[in-house]
């Protein structure tokens, strides 16, 4: 079975066909996570990211990008995003 943060990765292919995220969207991505302790799970993801302008499919691309980038781990159940940037390193 797949995680939640997982699949929503993989749902995100599409939108690499239309150039992927511009680097305001991951901005606002990670200001977004940052203000809400550097950490967010699915749920307050799915409230949080439109709110700023983020779809669905560009919020997996920018997961993808910084989870290869070592920027980012999911939690073991895969219900929690936690960010390794600058502002969030432990």
């Amino acid at each position: 079975m797949l995680r939640p943060f997982a699949l929503l990765c993989l749902l995100a292919g599409p939108a690499l066909a239309e150039g992927g995220p511009t680097d305001a969207q991951r901005a606002a991505y990670i200001e977004t996570i940052t203000a809400n302790g550097c950490t967010m799970t699915e749920a307050e993801a799915e409230i949080a990211l439109p709110a700023v302008g983020i779809d669905r499919d560009t919020s997996g691309l920018i997961t993808d990008a910084l989870i290869s980038e070592g920027l980012a781990e999911v939690s073991e159940d895969g219900l929690e995003l936690t960010l390794l940037t600058e502002g969030c390193a432990p």
